[in-house]
């Protein structure tokens, strides 16, 4: 088959992408009877669900199809249509896109797979059927997708099993899914517990028009209120951060899944922060950047937008959870996990404890409570006095219920939508119980309510809801503004490209006032010795080669050095240990102050990430940074509020402040150091590649810190 060429210039798109996803006319090409095709379903599904215009089935070998006149071929059709959905045999893809190009169709929607994702011959006809296409103005979505669910518009482009389901009403949920088998099943499991969608579109290869595209159009959508991704890769990495900042200003957060968080196969990295911050690192760091939620798993998220979408919003971040069950076994529990999920149990006010005291015992006013404890029996009219109470506290930002077995189950369900939209917080329900708990879930669907089967899949829910109001928070921040002497002023001499030694990667640092070891090159032992005498006993000696990554795994480092004698026997070792692993690439040995008196030791680092661009990085530090992986990412700059709240949501942060005798450590310093490191990555940009500051040795509270080793990458 001849392709048909591109002509130069652009060519205008036939129609719109709103006519794409809400299409006035449609052609189902491989349209049959048979609902196990892949085209049988397509029809079927468009006449269930009460598609309003123009269904036009094409098969050559039948006049009607579901009562419908049937066309023998799109170049048959009186006139254009605005979608057709190809559901056809590979091997006739190209033939039909060259028809529905010819034939005026202004787009294509191609379940048909088997080609980039194939190999290479999959791969030259993808290329060709969308240079036929774009000559044209016609788009494609897919290939290999499963196309567009669309209840607003009761177009359902789709041969989906997830339509199966009954009565789509429109909602505010929008989805955009790089899996289509994926989107129908999240689609059918939301669906089953009362969720609603406004689109829902299967992008597949992203061929022609991708993900982008669309979430473009998600944004503007005004039946859109909340906006679900699952992603593998993108296309446009830089569009689609603008893009996420677009949505948080328009009031339409953006939760998203992201396949590929194992760096399982990449190339073994050069430095601790190339291995640290790798490509789902510094996707996540933009997500948290830019107020988008990330979770690591689709149920939570499609769950959480719903929430999102039918909840009251948390008012604030930051704020505690309240408990209410019938149970105490529940709320224990509950209770014991909130801390694994990032939350906490709300301190209550004394004007909430009197309203419990109404209600309960002296011994129970406080979190968890368990109706059952109410001195006159669970009632009505006592979880509606606990619950209002609990929507007024200033601590309480939202409430979890989770209900076990009871005799009033459904009544006591019913109660709480209500009192949710009246005091206007997120009320998370939880029925635990199995077929037992059916009514109470139907008064929650009645209700037009969410509910969860898990406590687990409430915390994760709330965790993000979390997350979506610390993202709405940072709105207003503004610019992270450059301390004074942080560059930019780049050190005359460095190499083009490559490997820098630690002495040269310390020259960097300096010129953005981070504070460095005071120390020397030495080319022999006596000239070690003078170095040593000029610094000051002790000193520490470290081999210096670019060849060399992680000194201290070769044995190239000596500390403590008191006098000559040591610092001649030390650069003897280190200069063979130096022979042995880089022979000929010895330059000498760096001769250094022996840095002490350190409350705690971290890494910074900075790279650039080929899709987002300057990266910093913060953890503990010293040899097993890589083991314990207890980092903070963060595109650069960053301001000074920014660092120490990446400071703050280290696990190990309360090392910082003092455990066991230390002393607390300069928080300060260390933040004003990453500050100063995330200039210098954005000042370098691409050129650099990756650097570490390992340790960076933090004194005790207001002694400030210091760089003690340091490595760098340069690119041309």
């Amino acid at each position: 088959m001849t392709s048909v060429p591109v002509p130069e210039g652009h060519v205008p798109d036939r129609i719109p992408l709103a006519r794409i996803v809400g299409p006035r006319s449609v052609a189902v090409v491989g349209a049959s009877e048979d609902v196990g095709k892949f085209g049988g379903r397509v029809i079927h599904y468009l006449i269930k669900h009460g598609f309003p215009g123009r269904l036009v089935p094409i098969n050559p070998n039948r006049p009607a199809i579901r009562g419908l006149p049937a066309f023998p071929s799109l170049a048959a059709l009186p006139e254009p249509v605005d979608v057709a959905i190809l559901a056809v045999p590979v091997a006739h893809l190209e033939a039909q896109i060259t028809e529905a190009a010819a034939a005026g169709v202004g787009a294509c929607i191609v379940i048909t797979a088997k080609l980039a994702e194939s190999g290479p011959e999959g791969a030259a006809l993808q290329e060709r059927v969308v240079r036929i296409a774009r000559g044209a103005g016609m788009r494609l979505v897919g290939p290999n997708c499963l196309g567009i669910f669309n209840p607003v518009d009761r177009a359902m482009l789709s041969s989906s099993l997830a339509l199966e389901g009954e009565g789509f009403a429109p909602g505010g949920i929008g989805v955009i899914s790089q899996s289509g088998a994926l989107m129908g099943t999240l689609v059918s499991l939301a669906h089953d517990h009362g969720a609603r969608f406004s689109r829902c579109i299967s992008v597949g290869n992203q061929a022609d028009l991708e993900l982008c595209d669309f979430l473009d159009y998600l944004i503007a959508d005004e039946a859109t209120r909340v906006i679900a991704l699952y992603i593998e890769g993108l296309r446009s990495p830089e569009r689609f951060r603008a893009q996420l900042r677009q949505a948080r200003a328009a009031g339409k957060p953006v939760l998203i899944v992201k396949a590929g968080r194992s760096e399982a196969g990449v190339q073994a990295a050069r430095s601790h922060t190339a291995s640290l911050a790798g490509s789902y690192e510094a996707f996540a760091a933009v997500c948290r950047d830019v107020g988008a939620v990330l979770l690591d798993d689709w149920v939570p998220m499609v769950l959480a937008a719903d929430a999102l979408d039918r909840l009251p919003r948390l008012k604030a971040p930051g704020r505690g959870v309240a408990v209410l069950a019938s149970s105490g076994g529940s709320t224990a529990i509950l209770v014991d996990q909130l801390p694994d999920a990032g939350l906490r149990l709300a301190t209550l006010s004394e004007a909430t404890k009197a309203v419990l005291a109404e209600w309960l015992p002296p011994t129970h006013l406080h979190l968890p409570v368990d109706t059952g404890n109410f001195r006159e029996g669970t009632s009505a009219a006592g979880i509606n006095a606990v619950v209002r109470a609990f929507a007024a506290d200033p601590d309480i930002g939202s409430i979890v219920v989770p209900m076990t077995t009871s005799p009033r189950m459904a009544a006591n369900a019913a109660l709480m939508p209500p009192l949710a939209r009246e005091g206007d917080i997120p009320l998370l329900y939880v029925m635990g119980a199995g077929a037992v708990g059916d009514e109470a879930r139907a008064a929650m669907r009645a209700a037009d309510f969410p509910y969860y089967d898990r406590a687990s899949d409430a915390l994760a829910v709330l965790r993000a809801l979390e997350a979506e109001a610390e993202g709405r928070a940072r709105a207003g921040v503004p610019p992270p503004e450059r301390p004074a002497g942080a560059g930019p002023a780049i050190p005359e001499g460095l190499p083009d490209e490559g490997m820098l030694t630690e002495a040269e990667a310390k020259r960097l640092l300096a010129a953005y006032g981070i504070p460095t070891t005071r120390e020397r090159l030495a080319t022999d032992a006596e000239a070690a010795v003078r170095a040593a005498e000029a610094i000051g006993y002790p000193v520490v000696l470290k081999g210096v080669s670019r060849a060399v990554v992680h000194k201290s795994d070769l044995g190239l480092v000596r500390l403590g050095l008191a006098d000559a004698a040591a610092v001649r026997a030390a650069f003897a070792e280190v200069a063979a240990a130096l022979d042995r692993a880089a022979p000929g690439g010895m330059e000498g040995c760096l001769v250094q102050e022996m840095a002490q008196g350190g409350a705690a030791e971290l890494i910074l680092g900075a790279r650039h990430d080929p899709d987002f661009g300057p990266m910093v990085l913060v953890g503990l530090g010293g040899v097993l940074v890589e083991l314990l992986r207890d980092v903070q990412i963060a595109p650069a700059p960053v301001s000074l509020a920014d660092a120490e709240a990446m400071l703050r949501r280290l696990r190990l942060w309360p090392v910082l402040t003092g455990v066991r005798g230390r002393p607390p450590a300069d928080v300060a310093a260390a933040a004003e150091a990453l500050v100063r490191l995330s200039w210098l990555a954005a000042d370098l940009g691409p050129r650099l590649a990756e650097l570490d500051v390992n340790p960076l040795i933090l004194r005790g509270a207001g002694q400030g810190s210091i760089a003690v080793d340091a490595r760098a990458v340069l690119r041309k």
